[in-house]
């Protein structure tokens, strides 16, 4: 996740988590902020893989209109 502005792994999780309801599956959040982006993994719980991948796609996707990651990418994803 590549972004325009200073943001840390703490206030990151927190944005991800912010958006994510109990129908997402979410169950726990890792996320590392680094110079050229940010390394996010999400750990859902889906009765398929297709299925947690979707679900973790639709977070990050939302995440992204929160206030504090606007300008910020999804690079690339191993659900792709």
């Amino acid at each position: 996740m590549p972004g325009p502005g200073p943001l840390d792994d703490r206030e990151l999780r927190r944005s991800v988590r912010e958006v994510a309801g109990t129908q997402d599956g979410v169950q726990h959040v890792y996320a590392e902020v680094g110079a050229d982006g940010a390394d996010l993994v999400l750990f859902v719980s889906a009765s398929t893989q297709a299925a947690a991948h979707a679900a973790a796609r639709r977070v990050v996707t939302r995440s992204l209109r929160v206030e504090s990651l606007r300008g910020w990418a999804i690079r690339d994803s191993a659900g792709d």
